[in-house]
């Protein structure tokens, strides 16, 4: 008997996702061969995308040369200064000369001096200067007596004073500090501020047994307010991590240098006092005699010199301020000399409640004011005086708020010019910012008009320096000028304005061509084929004709002297030129500029010419008799009015172009008008209403070529219009064909899923067949064996 056919190895050898990977690549050829036709659909979507842009890139030329004063444009050339001109469309050529005698200014406040006087009996850098004297030296003398030099520094320090109450640059501390000398130890010196002197810690050093000696030595201006220490024990160390006064530093031995000899390396009192330097000046045997005199407010403010002889003030070798800060180094005069304006002026960088007002600080707190109605909010303790003038000049208030440190005083200067008043109020909850500075109370200087002439003519006034000088003119004035010598302002054609717009339009054009000749390039070769992704596609090609049609037409009705564009430089080659030499646009900019300075009206009215007719269609059944008027609107097509015999009308304009209809409604009485329903038309209505309808047909009586290829192009790149929907069509195409391939990538999915589970099943009834058969390759061993 021959043996049964037997399919070993199945269960372990077979890959069953081997062959679902194949069989799914075969079934997707299809999704491939889709995927090439979105792909396709796609890139000419993409084609027409970009085809929109560069159609719209030309309408906006195109748009920019319809305008009505695209090429009318003016400029203006200025001989002389005090002015600035800008002149329209409409302005005539020519020149005209202007003197202004006046110009137009805003109100004005200015407050009173807000600063507190000098305090001359204080250290200068705390007593109100407004430049601090630097320390150095000064030059002050006579012609009969010399000169002498006058040394700034600090004082000579108060030794026996409380070290609490004395004139120490920086307040010592209670404590201790410590000293020590190579061969005689260490000394702790105890400092208690309250109850002793600078006498007293001298003592305590100098009596510590380690051989130190301090004594209280003069500065390089031979002042006695510097320490030093002196060794007879070796070199001397000073200061310790345990210290806890800060005596060292205050003193400025910290830091400083020697071995047996020590000396702080400053001063250790504050600078000296404004009454310290007069009385050095009175005392300094030259003649002149200082004093601390009142400014123009009352305030002791000003130092005045005098003498028997001229008095000189400065020198090249000076080395302090002092001359400046108090404003004698440029003051006038021989034997008397004052300082030019007041010397204490408050810094309006410090905050409010911390400044050197004249009287005291504004009220403490947060507080308003209003300027003409404007709320201001301030806060003395976190606001400056730069800050709320800051605030003021930046709120809508209309003015602009400064700090005059020449006059110490808030100006307030209102923005409009003419003779408005500023309005003020502090906030009436104890705020008195307005108060305090004087402004409440200031009486404020109104403002004036401009005066002017033109051409020599009459004075003519106006409030603000802005002024029309002749119709389409702008002048801005800037600062009086002399009728002798007046300005003169020429009025040109403005050329170069025009040219760039005719060179935008021929680029813009020329693009479009070039897109579109690639685009629809048909290529009948087999191999390496050029076609373009729109080739065949008439419709794209009938797009380039239109638009060169329309460029070399002559447009409808245009009034003027030109009919064509050849005549103002546009062109696509000159006559008789070759085959495909003239598929581009040029432009003889020679031959447009002369058209526009020959006849500037013709041109524009060639580009720009619109206007469009409105007429009552007759035979209307309801109310209306008549219509009259120049219609205003920018469309031609058709209003059908709706007549409910009542009163109520409504109008539906449905334009020739094909785009969105609109709705317009009236009320109306018998022998009444509107002119409500169609713009710029008056419609008229009978003297007994009736239901019913009527028709307006609106027309095109003239339109130049510009305006005949706006209208072209928004038709085609316009919301709605013909590239756009073809763009849209290109993505609806695209979308389809992606559904279709999801449908049929489901469809293989599930096909494939379904296989999966036969090959499963499949699998595990070969390895139950196997179990089987190995159980029976068992048996008939044992078999054999028992036979045997």
């Amino acid at each position: 008997m021959s043996d049964p056919v037997r399919i070993g190895g199945f269960y372990s050898s077979f890959d069953t996702e081997a062959v679902i990977s194949q069989l799914t690549k075969a079934r997707q050829v299809q999704i491939d061969k889709l995927n090439v036709e979105v792909a396709r659909a796609d890139a000419r979507k993409a084609a027409i995308a970009d085809l929109v842009t560069r159609f719209s890139a030309l309408r906006s030329k195109v748009n920019t040369l319809a305008g009505t004063s695209s090429v009318s444009g003016k400029s203006t050339v200025v001989t002389g200064t005090g002015l600035a001109a800008a002149a329209g469309p409409n302005a005539a050529l020519g020149s005209f000369t202007v003197s202004v005698s006046k110009l137009a200014t805003g109100t004005r406040a200015a407050g009173s001096a807000i600063s507190a006087a000098l305090d001359a009996a204080s250290p200068m850098n705390e007593s109100n200067f407004q430049t601090t004297p630097t320390n150095g030296t000064f030059t002050i003398g006579t012609v009969g007596g010399g000169n002498t030099t006058i040394k700034i520094g600090a004082q000579v320090v108060n030794g026996a004073a409380l070290l609490n109450a004395s004139n120490f640059a920086t307040a010592v501390t209670s404590g201790t500090f410590t000293v020590a000398t190579a061969g005689g130890g260490s000394a702790v010196i105890n400092v208690d501020v309250a109850t002793q002197s600078l006498n007293d810690i001298v003592t305590s050093i100098n009596g510590s047994g380690i051989g130190l000696t301090a004594t209280i030595t003069n500065d390089t201006y031979g002042r006695a307010n510097t320490i030093t220490l002196t060794s007879t024990n070796g070199n001397i160390t000073i200061g310790d991590s345990g210290d806890t006064s800060n005596f060292l530093s205050a003193t400025s031995l910290t830091g400083a240098t020697g071995t047996t000899t020590i000396t702080g390396t400053a001063p250790v009192s504050q600078q000296m006092t404004l009454n310290g330097v007069i009385a050095e000046i009175n005392g300094a045997g030259v003649g002149v005699t200082a004093t601390i005199t009142n400014d123009v407010n009352g305030k002791a403010n000003i130092i005045t010199l005098n003498a028997a002889t001229a008095i000189n003030v400065g020198n090249a070798t000076d080395s302090s301020n002092f001359l400046s800060a108090t404003n004698l180094l440029a003051s006038p005069g021989t034997t008397t000399r004052a300082s030019t304006r007041g010397i204490a002026r408050m810094n309006p960088s410090d905050k409010m409640a911390d400044a050197s007002w004249q009287g005291g600080a504004p009220a403490a707190g947060a507080h308003s004011f209003t300027i003409n109605g404007v709320t201001i909010n301030y806060n003395t303790a976190s606001d400056s005086m730069n800050d709320v003038l800051a605030r003021i000049t930046a709120s809508t208030a209309g003015v602009t708020a400064t700090y005059d440190s020449v006059t110490d005083a808030v100006i307030l200067q209102q923005t409009a010019t003419g003779s408005m008043p500023i309005t003020l109020a502090d906030d009436g909850a104890g705020g008195d910012f307005l108060s305090k500075t004087g402004l409440l109370a200031a009486s404020q200087t109104a403002g004036t008009n401009a005066e002017y002439s033109i051409n020599g003519g009459a004075t003519q006034y106006s409030s603000s320096n802005t002024v029309t000088a002749l119709p389409g003119v702008t002048l801005t004035l800037s600062a009086l000028i002399d009728a002798g010598t007046p300005a003169t302002v020429a009025v040109n054609q403005d050329a170069s304005s025009a040219v760039t717009a005719m060179k935008g339009l021929v680029t813009e054009f020329n693009n479009v061509m070039t897109a579109i000749d690639s685009l629809t390039k048909a290529d009948g070769s087999k191999d390496d084929n050029q076609s373009g992704l729109l080739s065949g596609d008439a419709s794209i090609r009938q797009l380039k004709s239109s638009l060169r049609g329309m460029l070399i037409g002559t447009g409808q009705n245009v009034p003027g002297n030109y009919t064509s564009m050849g005549q103002v430089g546009l062109s696509f080659g000159a006559v008789g030129s070759a085959v495909g030499t003239t598929n581009t646009l040029q432009f003889d900019e020679s031959k447009f500029t002369a058209a526009l300075a020959s006849d500037p009206t013709s041109l524009q009215s060639f580009l720009s010419a619109f206007s469009l007719e409105a007429t009552l269609t007759p035979g209307g059944t309801g109310s209306i008799a008549s219509i009259s008027g120049s219609y205003t609107g920018s469309k031609a097509g058709t209003y059908a009015i709706t007549d409910d015999g009542v009163g109520h009308l409504t109008a539906v304009f449905t334009p020739l172009d094909g785009s969105a209809a609109t709705t317009t409604n009236a009320t109306v009485t018998p022998g009444g008008t509107t002119t409500a329903l169609i713009p710029g038309m008056t419609v008229t209505i009978a003297g007994a209403l009736q239901g019913g309808e009527h028709t307006v047909s609106v027309a095109t009586t003239s339109s130049s070529v510009m305006n005949q290829l706006k209208t072209f192009l928004e038709n085609q790149v316009g919301a709605g219009g013909m590239l756009a929907r073809r763009e849209d069509s290109y993505a609806a195409i695209s979308e389809d064909i992606q559904e279709r391939m999801d449908t049929i990538q489901e469809r293989i999915d599930r096909e494939m899923e379904n296989l999966r589970r036969k090959f499963a099943l499949m699998e595990q009834a070969q390895a139950r067949a196997q179990g089987i058969m190995a159980a029976l390759e068992q048996a008939m061993v044992k078999m054999s064996a028992t036979k045997q």
